[in-house]
């Protein structure tokens, strides 16, 4: 059965690839696309149900925030791990075990944060497929925060960028979207009307297109409204069928040492297609710190420092959130009864307009290095 459908994947994505794109194609494009995507999700769905084909490494989640490292095998994945976890195996890297392959996680501690890296098994072509235990893989990078993939310079002093490429296909491939926002989009389906579609701002699809491609995708009546400007058929495509992941891609090049001549950044830049990269060499320790602290501000993560009522804050021992978090956020972290039990707060930091602003409401939000006092109902 898997076997038909990645045939008639292949077949798809080879006319998709030798169609022109122009106003008079593009209807059959969407066509194509959107056949593509239910036949990706339904090979998903096969080799899941496989007997060991599907979930993923069981690697529990621990730690302020999780980052997967992704590369085809010996880019040096696995001496990085050691490098950025300072070689403190015993009590910060475990190994999960399967026939020959193993996901192995360590915990990086930085500005007071303790960030979990999973090193995953070489992924290979056909990962999003099932193939190589590619789900188990895959499975593990759509929980992440942070998609490290790391590629090197091949023997010939050169950057293997076709790997990145290859990469993020796979990825693609299974649902997972790196460095972009989830469309915004809503549908109300109905039981009858048809397509109604409104929108904001100038868009690619006018009204017979989108009727088509939502008819294709089995949504005969709705209310659909593009809340944004140039929505594509690809973003409705992906928020029609779901189950995708919208995450961070950042770019290590490893093996530095063989490089023979400088390359401009911008050259690098331009190939990856943005400036979210470093170049590092694990063999000879070359830039390490300053990808610990890349990934660091990669996340987003800020500081917030708790000070009991009427008593000194705790500067040792920050608790890490994530930007645009809010004080509700904090009561969850520390206990869901600092949720029930909330009276209000005073918050001294820039993202208060005094010191020890008082705020009656949970939906404060919270700037790097704010302190907090929570006062909860007696």
């Amino acid at each position: 059965m898997s076997e038909k459908v990645e045939d008639r994947i292949k077949e798809l994505e080879e006319r998709l690839a030798s169609t022109k794109v122009n106003k008079a194609t593009q209807k059959s494009i969407n066509f194509i696309k959107a056949q593509l995507a239910k036949l990706r999700e339904d090979l998903i769905r096969i080799t899941s149900s496989k007997k060991g084909g599907g979930g993923g490494y069981g690697v529990k989640k621990s730690g302020d925030a999780q980052v997967a490292f992704i590369g085809f095998p010996s880019v040096g994945k696995s001496s990085l791990l050691n490098l950025l976890t300072e070689g403190d195996t015993h009590s910060k890297v475990a190994a999960y075990d399967f026939t020959t392959i193993s996901a192995i996680p360590g915990m990086m501690n930085i500005e007071d944060a303790n960030i979990q890296l999973i090193d995953l098994p070489g992924i290979i072509l056909g990962a999003a497929k099932g193939k190589g235990r590619g789900k188990e893989v895959l499975g593990v990078v759509r929980t992440a925060e942070l998609i490290l993939i790391i590629i090197c310079f091949r023997e010939d002093r050169t950057i293997n960028f076709s790997d990145l490429d290859t990469i993020r296909k796979e990825l693609y491939d299974a649902g997972i979207r790196l460095n972009t926002e989830p469309p915004r989009i809503q549908i109300k389906e109905r039981t009858r009307g048809g397509i109604h579609f409104t929108y904001k701002g100038k868009q690619f699809m006018d009204k017979e297109e989108v009727k088509a491609l939502m008819n294709e995708l089995k949504v005969r009546n709705a209310g659909i409204y593009f809340a944004a400007p140039y929505i594509t058929a690809d973003q409705l495509i992906d928020f029609v069928v779901g189950n995708r992941v919208y995450t961070k891609e950042f770019v290590v090049i490893n093996k530095s040492d063989l490089m023979e001549n400088p390359i401009p950044p911008e050259k690098i830049t331009e190939a990856i297609g943005h400036d979210h990269w470093v170049m590092i060499s694990a063999k000879n320790q070359e830039n390490i710190n300053a990808l610990r602290h890349k990934i660091f501000l990669e996340l987003d993560l800020i500081r917030i420092y708790l000070k009991p009522p009427r008593q000194e804050a705790d500067m040792d021992e920050p608790i890490i959130l994530h930007n645009g978090d809010t004080i509700e956020t904090l009561c969850r972290n520390i206990h869901k009864r600092f949720i029930n039990d909330y009276r209000y707060s005073l918050v001294w930091g820039t993202s208060a307009k005094h010191p020890g602003q008082k705020y009656n409401n949970l939906n404060h939000v919270l700037e790097d290095g704010d302190i907090v006092s929570i006062y909860l109902k007696r």
